[in-house]
């Protein structure tokens, strides 16, 4: 009777729950929208996934890609996805926004697993190829050694072979795989498109990228966007419709001590500093054997030398020519110097007055049927720019379009999504109708009274072809007097005289006649 025999198995050792709390911390780092793509993906364990993704994630945030090997996912995979993101301009839009990383990093974890498919599928068939050519390499060694001998052997590769073949398959595997791209789906070039247009044309706003990535699904519905590049172009033709915005709202300067700025300033000075210099000439140790003609230092051979009548010449020969053996030494000593030093120091200068800022701009904006064609056009540029200084000042911005009495819209713009989507329903609209300008300057005078307003301008643009009434003139002077209020005007045609009345300064604009259609 056979008695069968089981290994003798050392006593479980009961779980470390410290240890396996440790090595789930990184958890805690990771978004809950990832958590589910990361555990479910098949490549290496949990915690180097864990590692990799949390290094990525915050490498992005900071707009740029890891600067160490991370260890997952694969090296191939890692300089191809880092060559993507740079070469698309991705990071720039990454830098501070966890919604944009986490979406993106969402759709790439998806993108690896198919690639990690493929890429199984594509190892397993280079191995085969490898293995094959391997053994045939070996069949024919062996035929060769059996014409030499009578033994046959059966071609059967080491270990160690498989194990390099199995290497070199990953690693052409994922060469492959990775090198083919397609790491992102279409929807994000269409996103990078509009980040782009937002930044061509907002390229002085702070909001490009906290507007988010969804914005993308309703922003190509509409025309408007395509207007933004066109009128930042007639933007650059007319500077003066930039200098216009930016004199509205600027409060009269104060009579308040100036405000006491700290400046940073780079300056050169020259000082005298000391620095360890090694030379021969201070005798402190001794570092080996040299030829000199110190009498000193000289070794006892050459001292023996003098007491010889012939070779005392040869002595003084020697030493003529420093080539007595000698005892090298060698010592530091302290050398003075001159140097020049550039520090950053402080400075105190005299800066703006406090109270001298920008206050927010109330703009009434004609969208008549007479503003139609070029005067539309300018009337859009304008209020783009409007908002774009704005959101740069740190300004409030606040838009009346009217056209006939009682037809009047508001716009509040903001640098914000919301905002955005006003802009561009503004300017995809046709102006059309006729031309009541006392309701939204009455409109924008009770808006000034409020606290967050009370420092604003107005900025009237029309084409002149309005009447106006005493009692508003009368109200614009009251102001004008109590509050200092400056009411604007962009003349946009030949007309005016209603203007004329109501603002001061008046900007004649009749250069949008060289303007193409």
């Amino acid at each position: 009777m056979i008695e069968s025999h089981t290994p003798h198995q050392p006593p479980l050792e009961p779980m470390r729950l410290d240890g396996l709390d440790s090595s789930f911390a990184l958890l805690d780092d990771v978004p809950e929208t990832l958590v589910p793509a990361l555990v479910t993906n098949p490549a290496g364990t949990l915690h180097e996934r864990l590692h990799g993704l949390v290094a990525m994630r915050s490498s992005m945030l900071s707009g740029e890609t890891p600067r160490e090997l991370l260890p997952w996912p694969a090296q191939q995979v890692q300089e191809s996805l880092h060559e993507y993101l740079n070469a698309q301009g991705l990071l720039k839009y990454c830098h501070g926004n966890e919604e944009v990383v986490d979406a993106l990093l969402a759709d790439m974890l998806e993108v690896l697993e198919n690639k990690q498919l493929e890429q199984h599928r594509l190892q397993t068939v280079l191995f085969e190829q490898y293995e094959q050519a391997a053994l045939q390499d070996l069949r024919e060694k062996l035929a060769k050694r059996a014409k030499k001998s009578a033994s046959r052997g059966v071609p059967v590769l080491s270990p160690e072979v498989v194990a390099e073949l199995e290497s070199r398959a990953l690693a052409t595997s994922w060469s492959q795989v990775a090198g083919a791209g397609g790491w992102l789906s279409d929807v994000w070039e269409e996103r990078l498109v509009v980040w782009e247009t937002l930044a061509s044309v907002f390229s002085d706003l702070g909001m490009v990228v906290h507007l988010g990535f969804d914005l993308s699904k309703g922003f190509f519905q509409s025309h408007g966007w395509l207007d933004m590049v066109r009128l930042k172009e007639v933007l650059a033709l007319l500077p003066q419709l930039q200098e216009v915005i930016r004199t509205l709202g600027r409060m009269k300067a104060s009579e308040d001590n100036p405000a006491i700025e700290m400046i940073m300033e780079s300056m050169t000075t020259t000082r005298v500093q000391k620095r360890e210099v090694k030379t021969p000439f201070v005798p402190m140790e001794t570092r080996g054997i040299t030829r000199s003609d110190s009498i000193s230092r000289m070794l006892p051979q050459e001292a023996a030398l003098l007491g010889h009548p012939v070779l005392k010449k040869l002595w003084h020969a020697k030493r003529a020519e420093h080539a007595l053996l000698s005892y090298a030494v060698e010592g530091i000593e302290l050398e003075t110097f001159a140097a020049e030093v550039t520090e950053d120091v402080e400075v105190k200068r005299a800066g703006k007055s406090r109270s001298e800022e920008c206050g927010p701009m109330i703009i009434c904006l004609d969208t008549s049927g007479s503003m139609a064609g070029n005067p539309e056009t300018i009337a859009k540029a304008l209020t783009l720019e409007c908002l774009s200084v704005a959101a740069q000042e740190k300004r409030g911005c606040y838009v009346y379009l009217f056209g006939s009495r009682d037809e009047v819209k508001e716009l509040e713009l903001s640098p914000n999504e919301q905002g955005l989507d006003r802009l561009i329903g503004f300017l995809s609209m046709s102006f059309g109708g006729g031309t009541d300008a006392e309701g939204p300057l009455q409109m924008a005078l009770e808006r000034c009274k409020s606290e967050a307003w009370q420092d604003a301008d107005i900025l009237l643009v029309s084409d002149g072809e309005f009447p106006s009434s005493s009692d508003l003139a009368s109200k614009i002077t009251r102001r004008k007097q109590s509050h200092a209020l400056s009411v604007h005007g962009v003349l946009i045609g030949s007309g005016g005289h209603a203007m004329e009345e109501l603002c001061d300064p008046l900007h004649r604009f009749d250069s949008w006649l060289d303007l193409a259609p």
